[in-house]
């Protein structure tokens, strides 16, 4: 009997281990945390790095920019940028995939962070490129109260908290 029950112990230890590690990456310790389009208020520590990922389709010309004005510099920095898509072999023309911006939280305080979606080529800029104007022609880009698409410029206002 004490055989089985030490080959059982090996056998359930990696599937407790797999379960634990799973567990544990959602809550950022593999990496930032990770906040979506729809996640508009965000509480983190000083000194710790978080993500804004969102969906985009950047071979479509769908992009997203941090737009001016930029968050307030004491409070938390750009670290960093990523795009990520699924290339769908031709089909359609493109894929679905994200955009992401990762950024350090520098000190307690309160700031926006402000998004801009561009869909399909709206905005003569490519991912990583400075955010583009409304030109004075155009009426303000508008803010965005729902999920990206909606509009063809929009902007997605964050607000961010730093403890």
């Amino acid at each position: 009997m004490s055989a089985t029950r030490t080959r059982l112990v090996p056998a359930l230890a990696l599937p407790l281990t797999l379960l634990s590690a799973l567990v544990l990456s959602g809550c950022g310790l593999f990496g930032p945390p990770t906040y979506a389009y729809d996640e508009r208020s965000i509480e983190v520590d000083a000194g710790e790095e978080f993500t804004l990922s969102v969906p985009a389709s950047p071979s479509l010309g769908e992009n997203w920019y941090v737009a001016d004005p930029r968050p307030d510099r004491d409070v938390a920095r750009l670290r960093g940028q990523d795009e990520d898509w699924e290339d769908d072999g031709g089909v359609d023309g493109g894929g679905g995939g994200t955009q992401s911006f990762t950024f350090r939280a520098v000190e307690p305080g309160t700031t926006k962070i402000k998004l801009l979606y561009c869909k399909l080529g709206t905005c003569a800029a490519k991912f990583g490129d400075p955010a583009p104007s409304p030109s004075p022609s155009e009426s303000p880009f508008p803010v965005a109260s729902g999920s990206p698409g909606e509009n063809d410029r929009e902007y997605f206002i964050y607000t961010l908290t730093v403890r």
